[in-house]
């Protein structure tokens, strides 16, 4: 096949073109790399619903990353199969530090034994960067059911057998409710959820009976004098509700905490995640901050990066303990 001369001259055009192109494209690429962190906007991606304590917390997070970092944060919610949608969407972004996860002991814990098969490792997969805090659920009833203590409850089961169910919507709320069915003997059934809000209404509509809840979303349930707090999973009980037992005082050895952290998909340069991991310290120490941390019942958390990784594979054989003690078989 023979080509005019102006056809090839035309076309030596276009690939010379193409080739400035492309060479054009790489320095804009390199120069970009270059750029100091962070130069676009940080997205923070929540593997739950809206309204729960990992929400709040990446939001008031975001919110202190955007005026430090002076970058727009966007907090995007990525709700669905107990955190594993938002998990493994932050696994498959870019390590970059422009995708991050409010990792909670849902997806970076309790999955590993909640589930036969994962599509993400929470060890191999992400950098955990740094804990915001711990805290615990709270078994709340409504206050119609005239139930007024987790001995009460346990015996109100006990006398109607397979009708008596308790909502959750992560591995907090739904181990909490395991334990509490195997501490007390009380023949209980877990009915799932997508978010706290569909089960606080089918609580309130009467289709459950008790929901192990976080302590933000139920203070105006009893505020309204709608729900009833009967006890607290954690060791402690909570100084805002100093009269409120903890589930422990009744049924001895009873205790089940979780944590909130920072994360970000595995081989994120390490200037990056010390960045942050300097943000989320920098935040905890701002008397704001740790004001709302206190509003959602939580302990603040404090450690190096290196401890929170060793702290990360802790609280995985916990929760590995949690599920096998409560006789949970993996889905």
């Amino acid at each position: 096949m023979r080509f005019s001369r102006g056809l090839v001259r035309r076309l030596g055009s276009v690939w010379l073109l193409a080739a400035l192109f492309a060479a054009a494209l790489g320095v804009t690429g390199a120069a970009r790399a270059q750029q100091p962190y962070p130069s676009q906007p940080i997205r923070i991606v929540v593997p739950f619903a809206s309204g729960g304590s990992s929400d709040i917390v990446a939001r008031v997070f975001g919110e202190y990353l955007q005026k430090e970092s002076g970058q727009p944060v966007i907090v995007e919610n990525r709700a669905g199969a107990n955190g594993i949608i938002g998990t493994q969407f932050v696994k498959n972004a870019a390590a970059d530090g422009y995708t991050l996860e409010l990792a909670t002991n849902t997806t970076h814990a309790a999955n590993e034994s909640l589930y036969k098969k994962l599509p993400y490792d929470s060890l191999k997969d992400f950098e955990h960067i740094a804990p915001f805090g711990t805290s615990a659920s709270v078994a709340m009833v409504t206050k119609q059911s005239g139930i007024k203590s987790v001995a009460e409850l346990a015996a109100y089961a006990k006398a109607h057998p397979g009708k008596v169910f308790f909502g959750y919507y992560n591995s907090a709320s739904q181990m909490a409710g395991e334990l509490f069915r195997v501490k007390s003997g009380a023949p209980m059934q877990g009915v799932s959820y997508k978010a706290i809000g569909n089960a606080v209404t089918d609580l309130m509509g009467g289709q459950i009976q008790v929901i192990f809840m976080e302590y933000l979303p139920a203070i105006p349930q009893v505020k309204a004098n709608t729900l009833v707090p009967l006890g607290v999973s954690a060791a402690k009980r909570y100084k805002f509700w100093p009269n409120v037992p903890t589930i422990a005082e009744t049924y001895p050895g009873y205790e089940l905490g979780f944590h909130l952290g920072l994360a970000a998909p595995a081989g994120t340069p390490p200037e990056v995640l010390n960045r942050l991991h300097r943000w989320v310290e920098q935040a905890l120490a701002d008397p704001k901050f740790a004001a709302k941390l206190d509003e959602l019942g939580m302990e603040p958390l404090r450690m190096s990066r290196e401890n929170y990784q060793k702290y990360s594979v802790e609280q995985l054989h916990r929760w590995a303990d949690y599920v096998k003690a409560a006789g949970v078989e993996p889905q």
